[in-house]
């Protein structure tokens, strides 16, 4: 009896590191994967991380950021991007933009190719034309047509080639949709004010009313 009881006790310290290990993994399964949040239950984020590799769009000291995940391959996307395009116009120096891209289309092209050139444009200085090349074409981002675009924003191709050889994209892609997993983005587009999800605003007007313009 005394025997058994020294023996639990040993191990005793083992069974509370997998019970440990068992409830922070069920912790980490209920976070990824719980049930759906709508952006009023969403949680305010103390910070959500501005990667090396993001683009930063408009100035960088403006008093306003809005952080957006979208895909290249997606229609609600390019109507975002050009309403922010005109907020940004009407307002200069106001907002920035921290964009992130988040490909999800499959159909008819996948859209992760395009953001991988897009990534290595950025290497490049032209993110922005790329963007906005891309969402012209947005429901043809075919191999060719990136071929075409690379083409009309001059990139040099020897260093596009090397950058997308390296898999820099693909690491820098796949950090963004854990980091949207974190954030239990559901859909694209998907916008951070304050580091709070929010209702998408459908227009100019109401971005203004949103940020006080």
């Amino acid at each position: 009896m005394i025997r058994s009881r020294y023996i639990i006790l040993a191990l005793l310290p083992a069974l509370l590191i997998v019970i440990g290990i068992f409830s922070f993994r069920l912790f980490q399964y209920n976070a990824l994967f719980g049930k759906k949040e709508t952006p009023e239950q969403a949680p305010v984020l103390d910070l959500i991380p501005i990667l090396p590799d993001d683009p930063i769009i408009g100035a960088t000291n403006a008093p306003h950021t809005i952080v957006v995940f979208e895909d290249l391959a997606c229609t609600g996307c390019k109507a975002q991007d050009q309403i922010l395009q005109e907020l940004q116009t009407k307002h200069p120096g106001k907002v920035k933009i921290i964009w992130k891209g988040l490909p999800v289309n499959l159909f008819p092209y996948a859209s992760e190719p395009a953001h991988q050139y897009a990534f290595c444009a950025k290497k490049q200085g032209k993110f922005e034309a790329f963007k906005d090349y891309a969402f012209a074409n947005y429901t043809n981002l075919s191999r060719a047509t990136l071929a075409t675009i690379i083409k009309e924003i001059g990139l040099d191709e020897d260093t596009l080639n090397a950058c997308l050889d390296s898999g820099d994209a693909t690491t820098y892609i796949d950090t963004i949709r854990s980091l949207a997993t974190l954030l239990h983005v559901q859909s694209v587009p998907t916008v951070f004010l304050e580091n709070k999800q929010i209702n998408t605003p459908a227009s100019v007007e109401e971005w203004e009313v949103t940020l006080g313009l």
